[in-house]
C-alpha cells in the first residue's frame, strides 16, 4: 500500500488547473511547492493564499526541470502549451516548445523519480485519452499521445513503488481551452454527454482523488471530459 503524501510538487501550478490543485492540496494539509514560468504576481498571490511555495521554472531547461523534483513524493504535471492553429501555420518553434513543455518535461520528472527511488506518485494531466479522435493541432496532439504512451510504460517500469496515471481533460471554461474556435467548442458541447465545458475545480477534484486516495490504480488514463 502506498503511504500518504508528505510533500507535493505541482508543475505549472500557477495555471488554471494547477492553481486549483495547489489549493486542494493546501486544504488537505499537504506541504506543496509549485512552479511557474510567467505571471510572477499571480504565483505570489497563490503562494500567499495557500502557504505553498512558488518556484520559477523554465520547462525547456532540462537540468532545472529534473532538479525541481527534490523530495516530493507527489508530482502533478499540469503544464501545457500549444497554439490552436492549422498545420501550415505550425512553426518549428511551436513544435519544439510543445514537445519540451508538454511531454519532455514529464519524462524528465519521471526519470528523476526513478533515479531517486520511490515511493511516489506521478500524475500527468493531458487533453486526450486513447479512445478519442478529436480535431487537435498536430503538434499539440503529438505531445498528448506521448503522455498516454508514457503513462503505461512508466507504470510498468516504476511499479510497484511508484504510481503513474494520466488525467485526460476535456474543454474547460478557462485556460488553454480559450484557444479553441467557437465552432469547435460548439462541436465539443454538442457531443458531450453533459452538454457543457468543465471547470478547473472539477478537474482538480479528479486529480486530488488520485493524489490523496488512490492506492491501487496505475498505468491508466482517467478521462474527465463531460462524456465526449
Amino acid at each position: 500500500m502506498q503511504p500518504r503524501v508528505t510533500s507535493g510538487l505541482v508543475v505549472g501550478g500557477s495555471g488554471t488547473v494547477g492553481a486549483e490543485v495547489v489549493r486542494l492540496l493546501a486544504r488537505a494539509g499537504v506541504p506543496t511547492r509549485f512552479t511557474f514560468r510567467h505571471g510572477a504576481e499571480r504565483a505570489a498571490a497563490l503562494a500567499a493564499e495557500t502557504g505553498a511555495r512558488a518556484e520559477p521554472l523554465d520547462l525547456a531547461d532540462a537540468v532545472a526541470t529534473a532538479g525541481a523534483v527534490g523530495d516530493a513524493d507527489l508530482i502533478v504535471h499540469c503544464a501545457a502549451v500549444g497554439r490552436f492553429v492549422p498545420l501550415v501555420e505550425v512553426s518549428d518553434a511551436d513544435w519544439e516548445q510543445a514537445q519540451a513543455v508538454n511531454s519532455r518535461s514529464a519524462f524528465l520528472l519521471a526519470r528523476q523519480v526513478a533515479r531517486r527511488g520511490g515511493p511516489a506518485q506521478l500524475i500527468l494531466v493531458g487533453a486526450l485519452d486513447r479512445a478519442q479522435s478529436l480535431p487537435l493541432p498536430a503538434h499539440f496532439a503529438a505531445t498528448q499521445g506521448a503522455l498516454t504512451a508514457m503513462t503505461v510504460a512508466l507504470a510498468k517500469e516504476l511499479g510497484p513503488h511508484v504510481l503513474v496515471n494520466l488525467v485526460a481533460l476535456g474543454p474547460l471554461e478557462t485556460g488553454i481551452s480559450d484557444g479553441l474556435s467557437p465552432r469547435l467548442m460548439e462541436d465539443y458541447r454538442k457531443f458531450s454527454a453533459l452538454q457543457r465545458r468543465g471547470t478547473a475545480a472539477e478537474a482538480a477534484r479528479a486529480i486530488g482523488w488520485l493524489a490523496l486516495e488512490n492506492r491501487y490504480m496505475s498505468g491508466k488514463v482517467l478521462a474527465v471530459n463531460g462524456g465526449i
